[in-house]
């Protein structure tokens, strides 16, 4: 049981698996409650890259779904074609937004809004 605790890669993993788990409890709380005021008349168009597991991709799913915006779905771990549109949008991680053609790295709500 010593050598185990002795063991720094044990420690690297508590380590990781403690911030995996305090990013994963607070990813929800990165939707505000602010409303949502839409600059233009028609509905805007959205098309987000991102895969199942990412906890950003069902935050901007959720603020999409809370917000009533339709918006298309490619998850790039299903679609080779959809992963290949990724890259060549210069994506390195997931959700990657286009939003009335402004192309969105990751999630940010204040970048979101702006686009709309």
């Amino acid at each position: 049981m010593k050598k185990l605790l002795k063991n720094p890669a044990i420690y690297i993993f508590l380590l990781f698996a403690v911030f995996y788990y305090v990013a994963q409890k607070n990813a929800q709380n990165l939707i505000s409650d602010e409303p949502l005021v839409l600059r233009a008349a028609n509905p805007p168009e959205i098309i987000m890259f991102g895969t199942q597991q990412c906890k950003y991709c069902e935050v901007a799913r959720d603020f999409f779904a809370r917000h009533q915006l339709p918006y298309t779905e490619h998850d790039i771990e299903i679609s080779d074609e959809a992963m290949q549109r990724f890259y060549l949008l210069g994506g390195k991680g997931t959700p990657l937004l286009i939003i009335n053609r402004q192309i969105i790295h990751g999630y940010d709500e204040r970048m979101i809004r702006n686009a709309l």
